[in-house]
């Protein structure tokens, strides 16, 4: 308890005042190293991009267990082939290889504990745990900081309005609150009710920047007009999920500005972005200097595979992501599929974005897929596999609990082992599944 009041007091302390901290108090040195590259010529980012991916696969091969038994190279290899040439001698890695053995594939030399562990929400219904250090989380700031810093963003310096799980707050509670230079809106309290609590708090705040999940800008947008709005937005950043044109549409005519669309991963594998303007989305394209994107081709389909030129701590090297779409030799995608949200309905008929209902990370540790079902409004079934043999008792009360604590509010919940979670008809198994329709 103390560890997480603590934990809570310090992470307030950080958004409260890191306006007004210099940013090489609070950035690792390759922020700016990274920052700086970005800026240069092609040429100097695909030579820094090439050195850096043959430090990763070097490491790789000698401190990482899987790739030390997997993968057949020679230091002299190692040291002088060309590094896109080397990759082709490491097998691809898919998430449920990595779920099964996650410390073979942490670099042995490294303490966990001493480490940062991220878990994905599971948006397919499969999560994944990783560890990571502040360097690695400083230099994926430092390629968003550059992509939305041409739209004048910054995440320490910027007003800006934030719409995703780290803003959600219990039913009873606030629908906002101010933290630092951010404006905390919970996806789940876009409601009428809170119509009016709303746009006093948007006014009253005046944001230059929107960071929202899709599903979130987009029923702000289908809650408020305009004309409701005494202030302009510089422009709309959406990350974590797919953003469908209709929402776009929507997000495009509250806001009146561009729509800058992220593609990343908890596995830092692969990062694109796309922008749209007045509802024209220009295609998704990937950052060379972040990492290696591939096409595997999957029971027909182009499967995004990507290799991280900078995680030298948990290398996922030829990640198979389980997203589709097919990137040409510049980089470019018109479109990434495979990747879908859905609501659920409440016992008060409200719409909850189903990104909302995150697994706990902890649950990764003897469960092997997890998907939350809705068949009639106010009610949802957790159907969980699990990971070795039957849940004890306590693992079927710690997942109950959480969810409970979160959502028993809202929902009926109840609790539902399986032997498998089928695919659906686009080929994935998906977190949400919305059978109301």
């Amino acid at each position: 308890m103390f560890d997480a009041r603590y934990k809570e007091w310090l992470q307030k302390g950080y958004y409260d005042y890191r306006a007004y901290v210099p940013s090489r108090l609070l950035y690792h040195a390759d922020y700016f190293h990274i920052r700086h590259l970005l800026e240069g010529s092609a040429d100097t980012i695909a030579a820094e991009a090439a050195r850096r991916l043959r430090h990763v696969l070097r490491t790789a091969v000698a401190w990482v267990p899987f790739y030390q038994r997997s993968v057949r190279l020679s230091a002299r290899e190692l040291a002088h082939e060309p590094p896109r040439q080397l990759l082709d001698s490491f097998p691809y890695v898919e998430k449920a290889q990595v779920m099964e053995c996650q410390r073979d594939f942490l670099d042995q030399r490294l303490d966990p504990g001493r480490l940062n562990y991220a878990t994905s929400e599971g948006s397919s219904g499969r999560g994944i745990g990783v560890w990571r250090t502040k360097r690695l989380a400083d230099i994926e700031k430092a390629f968003y900081n550059h992509e939305w810093g041409k739209f004048g963003f910054s995440f320490d310096k910027a007003r800006y309005l934030r719409m995703g799980s780290d803003a959600r707050r219990l039913p009873h509670e606030p629908c906002a609150a101010i933290s630092g230079n951010r404006l905390l809106l919970s996806p789940s309290h876009i409601l009428p009710r809170h119509k009016a609590a709303i746009v006093a708090a948007l006014n009253a705040f005046r944001p230059q920047f929107v960071h929202a999940y899709p599903s979130a800008a987009a029923s702000l947008a289908e809650l408020i007009a305009p004309g409701e709005l005494d202030f302009a937005v510089d422009a709309v950043l959406l990350a974590s999920e797919p953003a469908t044109p209709q929402q776009l549409a929507s997000i495009g005519r509250l806001f009146r500005c561009p729509v800058s669309i992220s593609y990343g991963l908890t596995e830092r594998s692969n990062l694109a972005f796309a922008t749209s303007v007045a509802g024209k989305c220009r295609p998704f394209r990937f950052e060379p200097l972040y990492g290696v994107t591939e096409n595997r081709w999957n029971n027909g389909r182009p499967e995004i595979v990507g290799t991280s030129c900078w995680n030298d701590v948990m290398p996922l090297i030829r990640y198979c992501t389980d997203d589709f779409g097919a990137v040409d030799a510049d980089g470019a995608c018109r479109a990434i599929h495979g990747r879908a949200q859905e609501f659920l309905l409440d016992r008060s008929g409200n719409r909850i974005p189903g990104l909302l209902l995150i697994v706990n990370g902890g649950a990764w540790d003897f469960v092997r897929l997890y998907q939350v079902r809705q068949t009639r409004p106010g009610a949802i079934t957790i159907f969980v596999v699990p990971k070795h043999g039957a849940l004890n008792a306590a693992q079927r009360k710690f997942l109950l609990d959480y969810q409970l604590k979160r959502w028993g509010g809202c929902f009926d919940i109840d609790l539902d082992e399986v032997a498998d979670i089928p695919l659906s008809a686009s080929g994935k198994r998906q977190l949400v599944v919305n059978e109301l329709r």
